[in-house]
């Protein structure tokens, strides 16, 4: 894979496409850990993008899929071809859509696809009553991608 193609895999995703979801919550659940992520149709994009839709496939393999006392538990292989080169990840889910999703996107962090995501620092932030991030909380989320791409254009 040259180094053209593995710079647009690995490219920042617009801060718009860049989506948080609440890992870990306190206690008192009035506050929890945020992480940024994007969904799998961005991922998709990003692969046809980079290499064109004849550059890259993906297969899958169902390994769990059980009823358990907390509901459904599923467990898919995704195993993602680009360009000849394969790389593979388990995703797993409370359905088939979800595990497949998370899959997909944990095994294109292997070919650098949002890696660059996991080196932002954890935030703690404030949740609503619905436990979901604080309107508030979240544009401050947003404004520090906003501030991450910043600082990538100024480094080209």
């Amino acid at each position: 894979m040259n180094r053209e193609i593995a710079q647009a895999l690995q490219a920042p995703f617009p801060p718009s496409e860049v989506q948080w979801k609440v890992q870990t919550r306190s206690k008192d659940r009035k506050r929890g850990l945020a992480v940024a992520y994007v969904d799998a149709r961005a991922v998709l994009n990003r692969l046809d993008e980079a290499v064109g839709p004849e550059g890259w496939y993906d297969t899958y393999e169902v390994l769990a899929d059980r009823n358990t006392e907390d509901g459904r538990h599923v467990e898919v292989r995704c195993r993602l071809t680009i360009l000849g080169i394969t790389k593979e990840d388990v995703g797993e889910g409370d359905s088939l859509k979800a595990a497949f999703s998370d899959a997909l996107k944990r095994a294109s962090v292997k070919f650098g696809v949002s890696r660059y995501l996991y080196s932002l620092p954890s935030q703690w932030v404030d949740l609503d009553d619905s436990g979901n991030i604080h309107p508030k909380a979240l544009k401050k989320l947003q404004q520090l991608l906003v501030a991450e791409d910043e600082e990538e254009e100024d480094e080209i």
